[in-house]
């Protein structure tokens, strides 16, 4: 188990090693992109939004790896399984994009490019998200409300090279509302149809191949707000994992999956050591993903659907989901070189 970090603290000594590996659940790491002792190439940046309910899901990302930088969105209609996806790139970009040093945007991030444009901003409690691709015909604007008061997943996590790291905030169970248009069709999101938006913001310097599992839930269960983070796979030491049960955040170790990759569709079990997890995934729809350019190679596999189980929380207290719940969420299972 990482320890856990309550006061401010800097990300990277003169050196750029790591001072202080562990994790929040608040933000308490102070990230200086200056301090990194790498090529501009090898460091990751990127601020990835995703908005669902168990209709549909969007993603909104800006990203700048170094070799480029991008701004994508993708849709997936998980009922008829149609996707589109779309990307406005720049070259070499070292990061020109200027993702910025915290998620909670004090000024906008804007990626723009000819009549394509991307804005990530922040209105008090509420993020902002917006979307215009115009030859793609697709336009959109998304409000999540982020309660002050709610834990958020904090990490720091070193590699063995003394100057690689990942230092990411996950925040879950923000009520999304909003809708996007893909030319004449129309997606809707709100209360109603109980949609919910996440963040996965990272700041990182890789090694050149990686693999990651990552699960994710929002909705509610008792009647508050419930959700989970559930992430493993980088680094030397690795306990992104924290559920969140209305408004607080309750800490994980060791929690591990592993798909049935003959069959996708097969009800997934999610498990620690620990008993304070015992879940089942049954999907509802699965999206593969394949890039390969030579030195730059990704591939995996999402499957979205319902949970049911156990969890326990930090004092001992069991929360089951009951499939009445629908609570909706997805895991998924990368490898990449980058």
């Amino acid at each position: 188990m990482q320890e856990k970090i309550t006061e401010k603290t800097h990300i990277l000594d003169e050196q750029g090693h790591v001072i202080r590996p562990g994790w929040s659940n608040r933000d308490v790491f102070i990230y200086e992109r200056e301090k990194i002792a790498k090529s501009s190439l090898r460091i990751k940046e990127w601020d990835y939004w995703e908005v669902f309910n168990d209709q549909a899901r969007v993603i909104f990302n800006i990203y700048d790896i170094g070799y480029l930088g991008v701004a994508e969105y993708s849709i997936l209609d998980f009922n008829t399984k149609e996707s589109y996806h779309a990307q406005s790139t720049r070259l070499f970009t070292r990061g020109s994009i200027g993702s910025p040093s915290s998620w909670q945007y004090d000024e906008p991030l804007v990626f723009k490019k000819k009549k394509n444009t991307m804005i990530f901003d922040r209105n008090g409690d509420n993020i902002l998200l917006s979307v215009d691709f115009q030859k793609e015909g697709i336009k959109g604007e998304f409000t999540l409300y982020k309660d002050p008061k709610m834990d958020i997943m904090v990490n720091l996590i070193p590699f063995e090279d003394p100057r690689q790291f990942v230092y990411v905030v996950k925040i879950m169970c923000m009520p999304a509302k909003g809708e996007i248009t893909k030319k004449n069709k129309k997606y809707v999101f709100n209360e109603s149809n109980n949609s919910w938006g996440i963040l996965d913001w990272t700041r990182a310097v890789f090694p050149y191949k990686n693999h990651w599992k990552w699960s994710v839930s929002s909705g509610k269960v008792n009647g508050v707000n419930f959700g989970f983070n559930l992430d493993y796979g980088f680094g030397t030491e690795s306990s992104k994992s924290m559920i969140f049960y209305d408004g607080v955040g309750h800490h994980l170790d060791e929690v591990y999956y592993q798909h049935d990759k003959k069959n996708l569709k097969k009800p997934l079990k999610i498990t620690s050591p620990d008993d304070r997890v015992n879940l089942v995934l049954k999907p509802k729809c699965v999206d593969k993903h394949s890039i390969n350019y030579g030195i730059l190679y990704m591939k995996g596999f999402n499957t979205y659907g319902y949970f049911t189980g156990e969890v326990v929380l930090d004092d001992g207290t069991v929360v089951e989901i009951k499939e009445k719940d629908k609570l909706f969420g997805w895991a998924e299972e990368f490898s990449q070189k980058w």
